[in-house]
């Protein structure tokens, strides 16, 4: 399908204490890109996610969903949210069977899915988020860390063409969040977006394909990492910092405007090579 497959045109929202959380937001979404929602708290990120699949409903302005105006009627919310899953920043708020295998299974088996298809479903989610182990297990007795891949494998067994997720790598160590990392890396694909929030800079700069900045309700710069996170007003309205490879890279490199800014570790590595070759 050629298009966005959602678009938000103009969208505000206030709460009921008339706090504004969304000012005018504006964004397409493409399919098959990874999309990471960067600002500080009270930005407005957790309540543009609420909107992409009608848990809130804007106070103004219009969303699509593959060129159709969402109307919040019941079944169509119902069926908007088959195709736009969410997984919480706390994953408690989505954990309640006796088994990790049984709340996996809650979602594919409520599509009216047959067994087959449902068991098909279930090993598929689990086998991408490494949790096959835990399959027996009761999810109240899991790390934060495994209850994370669960809770993320619960709405990939239902096979959305976008997956949101409210800081999936909050509150873990390193080594939990790097499992994290490799998840998304392993559900993403051509037909399926992902879109995280995050705090972490350097997670957005070298994961994401295309990076959102708010602030104050407001989308004040969406674009390719390298580009926005040069952008020092950018960064300052957004209280964030420059990822930590574009700032190394761009300390040794001078002013010099290189063809292609390393995103990883790996990348700015070769780079400095690179460097030292011609130094040399």
């Amino acid at each position: 399908m050629n298009g966005p497959i959602m678009e938000l045109e103009a969208i505000s929202y206030r709460y009921s204490d008339r706090t504004l959380a969304l000012n005018h937001v504006t964004l397409k979404i493409e399919r098959g890109r990874k999309i990471a929602l960067l600002g500080n708290n009270g930005a407005g990120k957790s309540t543009l996610l609420l909107h992409l699949n009608a848990i809130l409903k804007p106070t103004s302005g219009q969303i699509l969903f593959k060129g159709e105006r969402i109307t919040y009627k019941r079944i169509e919310k119902q069926k908007l949210r088959q195709h736009v899953g969410i997984v919480f920043q706390d994953p408690d708020s989505q954990l309640f069977s006796s088994s990790v295998y049984e709340d996996i299974k809650f979602g594919p088996r409520n599509l009216g899915l047959s067994p087959e298809k449902v068991e098909d479903a279930v090993e598929h989610a689990m086998a991408l988020t490494e949790t096959l182990s835990l399959k027996e297990k009761p999810p109240h007795f899991l790390s934060l860390g495994q209850k994370k891949r669960v809770a993320i494998a619960g709405v990939l067994a239902m096979n959305p063409e976008i997956i949101i997720l409210d800081e999936p790598t909050a509150g873990l160590d390193p080594y939990y969040s790097k499992k994290i990392i490799n998840v998304l890396g392993a559900m993403q694909n051509e037909d399926r977006t992902i879109i995280i929030s995050t705090h972490d800079v350097n997670l957005a700069y070298e994961w994401a394909d295309e990076v959102w900045i708010m602030s104050d309700g407001k989308v004040i710069a969406s674009g390719c990492p390298t580009i926005v996170f040069q952008d020092e007003a950018i960064l300052q309205k957004g209280h964030l910092e420059k990822p930590w490879i574009l700032d190394v890279f761009k300390s040794i490199k001078g002013q010099i405007i290189h063809e292609a800014y390393p995103r990883s570790r790996r990348e700015l590595l070769m780079s400095i090579k690179d460097f030292d070759r011609v130094l040399g």
